[in-house]
């Protein structure tokens, strides 16, 4: 049966402990935070834009999707993307949807949700995912204002859409891939919570250390938006619908043990949507659902929300998937690169060399690669790959907190120190191995420890004693 493991940060986001890999997905200092200052702020997103109108981003071991929300909700924050906003303003002032009681419309259209997914391949980036798909729009628009009486909530149109501030022309493409699909479906449903949720910390697996770190103050330094678990709530039952079957999933959703740390109004959504699934389509109509069970059923809290479904030029595709497979059958060159598995330790065959070589192969010749980790192994199977390597650094903790792979040299801030390069070349830097990216964890691990063994270079703890001298 499956389990999750879930717990209050201190910053009010949620985290996970994996059983399976006896290890923690998320900091206890707060995993909205470790997502920010480990992945995000070092992307350094606000000057990239200044040169660029469109990135791609892969997130590798997506998890519940901090690193994609925290992604998302910067865009936002710094107004690099934004949303329709305008006829927000014609709601309220005719507040028009309380008095619209026209039934939803459906079209009659029967199940469709085992449908083609609409952003297969992504192939063909710049002229057909980010043709803004007039079409596909024109026919939600149509059904739409049907349903809400030409206009009561706004439209989308082409003119809307040519008056808005020209930050929504940028184009977003996110893959995130990770082996596990319930955690993409529980991703949206997590809620943030304030200092007094901590108490709702049961902890039910056997990590001291966690208890202990949880103890620590609450800060909150960031806050996602609404808008934020709203889109990725309806790109996940777009493009994988069998979230509506899956017994497990809805079980521990509704379960009291783990009410606290669900947003109820987001749970509701799900029952009022499974409930009417066989009556519409989940790709081009489903935007017309959402509005109209928003707007009769779920309260104001989220309403300035809905937003989300109309952000211009956005493609976020879910993909469950072992990352080797997925990236061998993948044509895309990311700007950006999350790599966010577990420890080298744990998973090493997303942090072998041959892994990094693939990396290499899908890395734009100014885009980065950045992780949490600070392991020797891991830089050294970087450069080996092929890539320039340096450190992402915190100014507000004054430590280095993990590591950026690049093309271009230019983009490395803190660079590599003697002792970095050091312990590289003694046996903590000999590097996993997966020549044909499909080995299993376990046979990647015992064939690193008999090269290890074997090796004549320097040990680690030898390497600190001498360097400390």
């Amino acid at each position: 049966m499956y389990e999750i493991h879930p717990y209050f940060t201190n910053d009010g986001s949620v985290g996970l402990f994996s059983p399976e890999a006896d290890d923690i997905y998320h900091s206890t200092y707060g995993a909205l935070a470790e997502a920010y200052e480990k992945f995000v702020l070092p992307a350094e997103l606000e000057k990239y834009f200044q040169n660029n109108s469109q990135i791609k981003v892969l997130d590798i071991c997506y998890g519940i999707g901090y690193n994609t929300k925290s992604f998302l909700n910067f865009l936002l924050e710094k107004n690099i993307i934004n949303f329709q906003n305008k006829n927000l303003k014609k709601i309220k002032k005719n507040n028009s949807f309380k008095q619209n009681n026209a039934p939803i419309h459906t079209d009659n259209i029967k199940n469709n949700k085992y449908n083609a997914k609409i952003y297969s391949n992504n192939t063909n980036y710049n002229d057909k995912v980010y043709s803004n798909n007039i079409s596909e729009e024109t026919q939600t628009q149509n059904a739409h204002e049907r349903a809400i009486n030409s206009g009561a909530l706004y439209s989308n149109n082409i003119s809307d859409r040519n008056s808005v501030s020209k930050v929504q022309n940028n184009k977003i493409f996110i893959k995130a891939i990770d082996t596990d699909a319930k955690l993409f479906y529980f991703s949206p449903f997590f809620r943030q919570g304030l200092e007094k949720d901590k108490k709702y910390n049961n902890i039910d697996f056997n990590y001291e250390k966690i208890n202990k770190l949880l103890k620590g103050n609450f800060e909150q330094k960031y806050k996602l938006k609404n808008e934020v678990n709203l889109f990725i709530f309806k790109n996940i039952i777009e493009k994988l619908p069998e979230i509506f079957d899956d017994i497990e999933f809805e079980q521990i959703l509704t379960s009291k043990k783990y009410s606290a740390f669900f947003d109820k109004e987001f749970i509701a959504l799900f029952k009022l949507l499974k409930n009417n699934q066989s009556k519409y389509a989940f790709c081009t109509r489903i935007t017309t659902f959402l509005h109209n069970i928003y707007y009769r059923y779920i309260s104001n809290r989220y309403k300035i929300a809905l937003n989300a479904l109309y952000l211009n030029d956005f493609v976020f595709e879910p993909e469950v998937e072992d990352a080797r497979t997925s990236l061998i059958n993948d044509k895309n060159i990311y700007n950006l690169i999350f790599l966010d598995a577990f420890t080298p330790a744990k998973c090493p065959a997303l942090w072998s060399l041959e892994f990094f070589k693939l990396l290499f192969e899908h890395l734009d010749k100014d885009g980065m690669i950045l992780t949490y980790s600070n392991s020797a192994a891991v830089r050294n199977a970087m450069i080996n790959a092929g890539f320039y390597v340096g450190k992402i650094y915190n100014p507000e903790i004054d430590k280095y907190t993990g590591t950026i792979a690049v093309k271009n040299k230019s983009l490395i801030k803190y660079e590599l120190s003697e002792y970095d390069l050091g312990l590289i070349n003694s046996r903590a830097g000999i590097f996993y191995r997966d020549e044909n990216l499909s080995l299993a964890n376990e046979a990647i691990i015992a064939s690193h420890e008999i090269e290890v063994k074997n090796s004549d270079k320097i040990s680690s703890s030898r390497f600190i004693k001498d360097f400390k001298k």
